[in-house]
């Protein structure tokens, strides 16, 4: 974890105090136990996993350090939504949407976003929001068509 958005300190502190990094090398004559159990067939690969092992984001390839970072935090509310921590969930997606407007993150941040304020309170609007939010600034994503349905949620 030496070149690229590692190599930067800002990258570094943050990883070190949200996460416990683990770096293994790769070697694709002999593929090692790690790179077996998580099925790592690029590099660079980053997971997110919970204390038990459990994948909860994965990234493969070098991005800018601004994707980087909006890619750790998007894997953090991850983790929380997958563990129905719902409102921590929604705090972590809405970090990414306003401290990494650019990041290519955003619009999944959106759309969970959107789940997540739906799981919370129950309330369909939030999913009408987040279709709203995304078509009005990544109209042509991917996550705006996967919220395409929730365009028929009434917001009145």
């Amino acid at each position: 974890m030496n070149t690229g958005p590692y190599s930067e300190e800002k990258v570094q502190k943050y990883l070190q105090s949200e996460f416990i990094p683990v770096k293994s090398q790769c070697f694709w004559d002999t593929r090692t136990e790690m790179m077996k159990q998580f099925d790592v067939t690029w590099t660079p690969t980053l997971l997110v996993l919970d204390s038990s092992g459990k994948e909860h984001h994965r990234t493969v390839g070098y991005v800018p350090s601004d994707d980087f970072m909006a890619q750790l935090k998007l894997g953090i509310g991850k983790t929380f939504f997958d563990r129905f921590r719902f409102a921590e969930a929604g705090e972590a997606f809405g970090s990414v949407i306003e401290q990494h407007p650019s990041a290519g993150a955003v619009p999944e941040a959106m759309f969970f976003l959107g789940v997540a304020g739906y799981w919370k309170t129950h309330d369909p609007k939030a999913l009408r929001q987040a279709y709203d939010m995304l078509i009005t600034r990544h109209p042509a994503s991917e996550w705006a068509r996967r919220a395409a349905p929730y365009e028929q949620i009434l917001l009145s």
